[in-house]
């Protein structure tokens, strides 16, 4: 691209919430965006005033459609951002959902593909593979607790099939087919609709798997009820697209108010 400071950016599961914020921001900020929609007409707004949006129709299960996303004139990505959420719905006392492995399952086909597009000779790969930003959850850390205790029964219980899900996600990169790539784990507080409040309101604590217990303890955590996806999404492309997202690789970042 002319401008260094512009990349090339995939961003996977895009059509709302903080993908939808992330998507924006990156897209405001002069990148090159491709998403994977299977909707494309929820993103006819942004297509028409962007013309750096790229829209290709699929879902996250369609290998041809996903290698079109992470591709952008025969080169990989700069940078992955998955989104990718679970669509739930009431079940007894909890939630549940028809798709409970969206997250694992994504993610996994989008390594795949990966890596078959890192066999084919004819396709470029920037220097160190593309980075990964992906988003997770609270509530999972085997650190110890993340949330404020009167939230534990609601993630523990009610949101158990979407956080088994997320945490199936977080082995994939740290044990998994994704542990020698470069990513970032966004852990946000609970999500909620609003306008962004600024970087300035936001907290920020790491968790470094696989880090000595002396680091393990030293590393504080950020406990919140609630943060609003805007400023999610205002995180990762202020952080991690336009800023040197290197010093957050390998750690599990939470965000909250």
């Amino acid at each position: 691209m002319s401008n260094p400071t512009q990349k090339n950016v995939a961003i996977f599961g895009a059509t709302g919430g903080t993908g939808l914020a992330s998507l924006k921001l990156a897209l405001k900020a002069g990148n090159s965006v491709n998403v994977l929609a299977r909707t494309p007409s929820k993103l006819a707004d942004l297509s028409s005033q962007y013309p750096n949006l790229h829209i290709i129709k699929g879902d996250i299960r369609d290998i041809t459609a996903i290698k079109s996303t992470l591709t952008f004139n025969n080169r990989v990505v700069d940078i992955v951002i998955s989104a990718i959420g679970m669509v739930i719905e009431l079940s007894g006392l909890g939630f549940s959902s028809k798709d409970p492995t969206i997250c694992a399952d994504g993610t996994k086909a989008i390594l795949s593909t990966l890596a078959q597009l890192e066999a084919e000779t004819t396709v470029q790969i920037p220097n160190g593979g593309p980075e990964f930003v992906l988003l997770s959850t609270t509530g999972i850390s085997e650190k110890g607790r993340d949330i404020p205790i009167a939230m534990m029964p609601m993630y523990h219980w009610m949101l158990s099939v979407p956080h088994k899900d997320k945490k199936k996600m977080e082995d994939l990169m740290i044990h998994g087919e994704g542990r020698t790539r470069k990513w970032v784990m966004i852990r946000p507080s609970f999500l909620w609709d609003g306008e962004s409040k600024g970087l300035q309101k936001i907290r920020v604590s790491t968790e470094t798997p696989g880090a000595s217990p002396e680091k393990r303890k030293a590393e504080d955590v950020a406990v919140g009820y609630v943060i609003h996806r805007e400023d999610v999404g205002l995180w990762i492309v202020e952080e991690c697209v336009k800023g040197d997202g290197s010093k957050w690789h390998g750690k599990m970042v939470t965000l909250t108010y």
